[in-house]
């Protein structure tokens, strides 16, 4: 559906002055409805659509989709996006993927039952060193907010979930993610719970999903990987202060 509404999508800036099209609502509303159908119980959260009540989610499932995680890449011809879902349940993922229509990838999770990539099994993660040769994924955001003292490859695609699922095929030591929302990192968190890997605030604590059930932003940047990657990565990376508006 993305890939055929792609052509002619029209794009807006919402009130963080982000980009959206209405190719994202469209892709949205049609899994929502899809999702509403299988399991009428749910809750579901969406980039688009909102998230329900914190106080409706004790003992439920949660569903969160991001439609198009990488707008600007979509927008622009590029093909680092994806279409994420993700379920969790007791704050914990358990089950997720994402797909990456123009790059024809499809990684998909259940907790305690491995991960595929294109239907084969993916392996888990293992330790890396760092050398000039190793990659992270970051933020384009990072020259701006983040000193960085890593002396590999840093990379940007456009897309959180992409960072994160490329983490999880092994591709890089790990991603930093600035500030995620749950709609942006729970689909390819399963992924990466199912190969060792999970979420860390620089401190080395891993991320409580329950933080983010109402939509909100989380306050930190975190680290996506193995943890003996990512505990690799903490030293690495300083803080800019932000001005205060």
């Amino acid at each position: 559906m993305a890939l055929s509404l792609a052509p002619k999508a029209k794009s807006e800036r919402k009130a963080d002055r982000s980009l959206v099209s209405d190719v994202d609502r469209q892709v949205e509303t049609y899994i929502t409805n899809r999702i509403a159908v299988r399991y009428p119980k749910d809750l579901i959260m969406g980039e688009e659509h909102g998230a329900p009540s914190p106080t409706t989610l004790k003992n439920q499932r949660l569903w969160a989709i991001d439609p198009i995680d990488g707008t600007n890449p979509f927008l622009n011809g590029l093909p680092t996006w994806g279409i994420c879902i993700g379920a969790m349940e007791d704050n914990k993922p358990v089950a997720g993927g994402i797909f990456l229509p123009r790059l024809g990838e499809l990684l998909l999770a259940v907790r305690g039952k491995g991960a595929t990539r294109n239907g084969n099994p993916l392996a888990p993660l293992r330790p890396k060193e760092v050398d000039n040769q190793t990659v992270l994924l970051s933020p384009s955001s990072r020259k701006r907010f983040y000193k960085m003292n890593f002396s590999g490859k840093s990379m940007a695609y456009g897309s959180i979930a992409v960072h994160v699922a490329f983490t999880a095929t092994g591709s890089g030591i790990g991603a930093l993610v600035d500030r995620p929302y749950l709609w942006d990192i729970l689909g390819p968190l399963a992924v990466l719970g199912e190969v060792g890997g999970g979420a860390f605030y620089p401190d080395g604590q891993p991320l409580d999903l329950s933080t983010l059930t109402a939509g909100q932003k989380e306050k930190s940047l975190l680290f996506f990987g193995l943890s003996e990657n990512t505990e690799k990565l903490y030293s690495m990376i300083d803080i800019i202060s932000r001005p205060k508006k």
